[in-house]
């Protein structure tokens, strides 16, 4: 029994003291008929170099459907790393939630490549989703 109270005391101050996650701080980046898409500006300010990881999140007005995920898409949290000097980005995981938030899906995709043209393999187009991504973040640079 001492041992089970020494046990459970160690778990919660462990608990206590190990460190945190930084908070999450959404801050909306568009709203249209379709969608709301927002980004985590926790920690953006470190990105002082040409280079950004961002997460959006886009929140659906309506479900959507994909052949590989079973169920209703209605939350897609996208992990964006950006070159802020070239003007293209990489995605580097996909998560696909049903409508209690519950993870559906999730995809990551490993760039081994050291050539900008192949880690960062899409340009920011103006106009674009990533655009208006990329036009939140430097605000908070």
């Amino acid at each position: 029994m001492k041992r089970l109270l020494i046990a459970i005391l160690v778990i919660i101050f462990v608990s206590n003291i190990w460190p945190q996650s930084p908070n999450e701080n959404w801050i909306v980046v568009s709203t249209d008929k379709d969608q709301t898409t927002f980004i985590n500006v926790s920690g953006l300010s470190i990105y002082t170099g040409p280079e950004i990881f961002v997460w959006a999140l886009q929140e659906l007005n309506a479900p959507l459907s994909m052949e590989d995920v079973s169920g209703e898409i209605f939350k897609v949290r996208t992990y964006y790393h950006i070159n802020k000097s070239l003007n293209r980005y990489s995605i580097i995981q996909i998560i696909y939630y049903d409508v209690e938030s519950n993870v559906l899906k999730q995809y990551k995709y490993e760039h081994k490549y050291d050539a900008p043209d192949l880690k960062f393999n899409n340009p920011v187009v103006p106009g674009s989703e990533v655009y208006y991504i990329l036009k939140k973040c430097l605000e908070f640079i």
